[in-house]
């Protein structure tokens, strides 16, 4: 009992750190004027679309496994009903996690959660007379355009505000120049896991260029030398914007999407430090099991700050690993040298020799553990 009370009061007090995207299972699809089977092929194009956005991967239904499951996509469909988008009639789904994450599995392909990296986008427009920064609430078609690719692909992704915090912060030049420190600077309050920097160049006819560097971490990491990652995009102002995401989205799920279906490690326990209150504890523990290569976290041992959780895996450790480093809140602890071997003190016996001298006495005694110990595999340390 006083565990669930402890999680009660440490839940109320959590803050939200991380983006989790809420429609990653769900696609609108407009429905085929013509055909046949009209409800199959927006069905099939709505799977399409859903495991798209779940693997990261745009080329996911060339996937053998993957393809014969979207010829019976109706055996994965939860709900469907059907609506109206701009006076045409659409198909709306929603599909079950449980069994594409099964499909995925089978089809040893990659997965990305919901719990995703907030990009923050820097944009400047050049229009030929002026160049200006594109804000949330700009009524230029770039920002809507922007917000509904990466929407396509599960990417969350915020404009700046605009206030009088950000207009004084950064300006033009800082970002047609890439400046990146007052650029980061101006970033911190909003909490995102990486920023995007664009230069639209307005060619006319409705045609944009876009040139854009993609910081694929916190703003607060991001130092002056760092390179980010650059491409370019062209054509009309849909188009660029679509292309230009899906670059942007290629790039970060190489980073954060992991692959299902391999040998799994079993299990791993891990040792972390700094927990230092019960919303510490809670959170971790939470941040833990979410992890989409563990299967479970359980506590086995706690001592202080340190606690110590068996990781059972669903995945290979070096991919437990790979996840668990994308993670902000959490390090591994390269300088402490772990030693499950026991040592045995020389049993010597000073008897004989009344004058010889006992120097057990002054060698360090090894420290003894509790009888229900688990030595960890890894260390860790968690930023509260």
């Amino acid at each position: 009992m006083l565990r669930f009370a402890l999680l009660f009061l440490a839940l109320l007090a959590l803050p939200i750190k991380a983006a989790t995207v809420s429609n990653l299972y769900q696609a609108q699809v407009v429905m085929p004027a013509d055909g046949q089977n009209p409800d199959q092929a927006a069905r099939e194009q709505g799977f399409k679309q859903v495991l798209v956005k779940v693997t990261g991967n745009p080329n996911i239904a060339q996937n053998s496994v993957v393809a014969q499951a979207i010829a019976n996509s109706s055996n994965y469909v939860s709900q469907f009903g059907y609506g109206q988008d701009n006076g045409q009639k659409t198909l709306d789904l929603t599909f079950d996690q449980v069994q594409i994450k099964q499909l995925l599995t089978q089809a040893k392909a990659n997965f990305w959660s919901a719990q995703r990296p907030n990009i923050l986008v820097w944009m400047v427009d050049d229009n030929g007379n002026s160049r200006d920064i594109l804000w949330d609430q700009s009524t230029n078609a770039l920002v809507a355009d922007t917000k509904q690719a990466a929407n396509d692909r599960g990417l969350p992704v915020t404009f700046p505000v605009g206030d009088f915090n950000d207009v004084t912060a950064v300006h033009v030049s800082d970002l047609w120049g890439s400046f990146i420190d007052p650029i980061t600077s101006a970033s911190q309050r909003y909490n995102a896991g990486g920023l995007l920097l664009v230069k639209a160049h307005q060619q006319g006819a409705d045609k944009v260029e876009l040139t854009w560097q993609l910081y694929a971490q916190q703003p607060s990491t991001i130092a002056a030398d760092t390179q980010p990652i650059t491409g370019k995009a062209s054509g009309t102002l849909v188009q660029a914007s679509l292309d230009m995401m899906n670059q942007v989205t290629n790039q970060l799920a190489q980073k954060y999407a992991v692959e299902l279906g391999g040998v799994a490690s079993g299990s791993v326990n891990i040792e972390v430090e700094n927990v230092n209150s019960t919303e510490d504890f809670f959170t971790l523990e939470r941040m833990l099991n979410q992890m989409t290569t563990v299967s479970s976290a359980n506590t086995v041992n706690i001592k202080g700050d340190k606690v110590i959780f068996r990781m059972n895996l669903s995945a290979s450790d070096t991919e437990f690993k790979r996840e668990l480093s994308h993670e902000s809140r959490i390090s591994a602890d390269d300088s402490t040298v772990i030693n499950t071997n026991v040592t045995t003190m020389p049993n010597t016996d000073v008897s004989q020799d009344p004058n010889s001298l006992d120097v057990t006495a002054t060698q360090s005694q090894p420290q003894t553990q509790p009888e229900n110990y688990v030595a960890p595999d890894d260390m860790y340390i968690w930023h509260n």
